[in-house]
């Protein structure tokens, strides 16, 4: 009984704080840092449940951030504390908003239709597995993967396929968490620019790995066994992209973690409204009493990452570390993506490394757009490979795969993407004026 209680209250804390992060949006000078307390209560609530490894880690983000924090403080350091509780909480409404979205995104009526063979399933499996993750976000991946094992167990093929064309979309996609931290990290970065620059390289990602699937190593993919999806279903990401983008057009000083959670609670409850009628108000309430609960994993990790950027912040400020880099052109890009992309395959979650690096980046006014590209590339590719990432460890875990080879198929795709990426980088410089300096020129 005790732990179906906590379960609740830990929900409930978690819809508040989705509320509270699109309502701070129109009530000026609101203490941000009363809704990170309430994130961090439902997170201490549900922390019992954590996976070992989960635990040690969190525990150790948020441990080296407190240090910082501390030590900084004693030296004269100030509104780090706040910047601790603040900083990931938008972050974590958005996922949350989000989470509801795979109440409406994927029609059930696929269940009943015959799984599709050959390069044609492939193609439909990926652009399907890209555009609703893109959205809904690991659920896209659950959801295809059970489909594709409901009779026999899901093969290296489909794998490859799915955890990669999911994950690339983190390029791009506005609903991932890879784009609330890139955006927490260099807060002056264009969204619209990140969705333009992030999208070829998605399509770069599913085409390598088109062309891996297809090659004659994997048989041509004649014997690909894919998902039955119809692209008239794709509605919802396409509502919900352009409705983002239209509001960040319209109303620039809006923040856009919380247009995105607006957004998605408004679609999924109008949609639940015409589909379900009154059955809408069960729906979500079993949302959040059975999904909510078990996105503590994620939350956590990414709201300890917030105490270590502060500390991170404070300690950079004590040390006087000084700047990494004279400069932030194509080639200093390049270097920090390939450093944070060996890292992720080393283990460390890019949440991690975008919460160090960032503050320590940012003095030398980069090129935010830039900076938060290279933040972006590094999820979507280094993250493909790494073997803290949750997709991974669900991938394997859930469907009874050998975690080292489905890891090593990966890091050839995160090889082949790194330098793709690199490329991206040096025409985006090249298009847009080239390097910033630590003044700005």
């Amino acid at each position: 009984m005790f732990n179906n209680l906590r379960d609740t209250v830990a929900a409930w804390f978690y819809l508040a704080v989705v509320i509270l992060v699109v309502a701070a949006v129109w009530l000026p000078g609101y203490p941000a840092w009363i809704t990170g307390v309430i994130a961090w209560a439902a997170c201490l609530l549900l922390l019992p449940r954590l996976p070992s490894h989960q635990l040690y880690m969190v525990l150790a983000l948020a441990g080296l951030g407190a240090l910082g924090i501390a030590w900084s403080m004693t030296r004269g350091g100030s509104g780090l504390i706040e910047m601790a509780l603040t900083q990931n909480v938008p972050l974590s409404g958005m996922l949350i908003a989000v989470s509801f979205l795979q109440l409406i995104a994927v029609s059930h009526d696929a269940d009943a239709e015959p799984l599709q063979r050959g390069r044609g399933a492939l193609f439909k499996t990926m652009i399907g597995v890209h555009l609703f993750g893109a959205v809904i976000n690991f659920s896209a991946v659950a959801i295809f993967a059970d489909r594709l094992s409901a009779r026999s167990k899901l093969t290296m093929e489909q794998a490859m396929g799915l955890s990669q064309a999911f994950i690339v979309g983190a390029a791009w996609s506005p609903f991932y968490g890879a784009m609330a931290a890139a955006l927490t990290a260099a807060p002056g970065a264009s969204l619209t620019q990140l969705i333009f620059w992030g999208i070829p390289v998605a399509v770069a990602g599913i085409t390598v790995t088109w062309f891996t699937l297809t090659s004659a190593r994997h048989g041509g993919a004649r014997d690909f066994v894919g998902y039955p999806l119809h692209l008239e279903a794709l509605w919802v990401p396409a509502v919900l992209a352009i409705s983002v983008l239209a509001i960040h057009e319209w109303q620039p000083a809006w923040s856009v973690l919380a247009i995105i959670a607006a957004m998605a609670s408004l679609v999924t409850v109008l949609t639940l409204l015409v589909r379900s009628g009154r059955n809408t108000g069960a729906t979500l309430l079993r949302h959040i009493h059975n999904r909510l609960p078990g996105m503590h994993g994620e939350l956590t990790l990414f709201l300890a990452a917030g105490i270590l950027s502060a500390g991170m912040t404070g300690a950079i400020d004590v040390l006087d570390l000084g700047l990494p880099f004279s400069r932030f052109g194509a080639f200093e890009a390049s270097l920090v993506l390939i450093v944070m992309n060996v890292c992720a395959w080393l283990g460390l979650h890019p949440i991690i490394l975008v919460s160090v690096l960032g503050p320590w980046i940012l003095p030398l006014q980069p090129d935010q757009t830039l900076l938060a590209m290279v933040f972006l590339m590094s999820w979507g590719v280094g993250l493909t490979a790494c073997p803290m990432s949750n997709t991974m460890l669900a991938m394997a875990g859930r469907y009874g795969l050998p975690f080292a080879q489905l890891l090593g198929m990966n890091r050839r795709f995160s090889i082949k993407m790194t330098a793709i990426c690199i490329a991206v980088i040096y025409i985006y410089a090249a298009l847009t004026g080239g390097a910033w300096t630590a003044k700005g020129g």
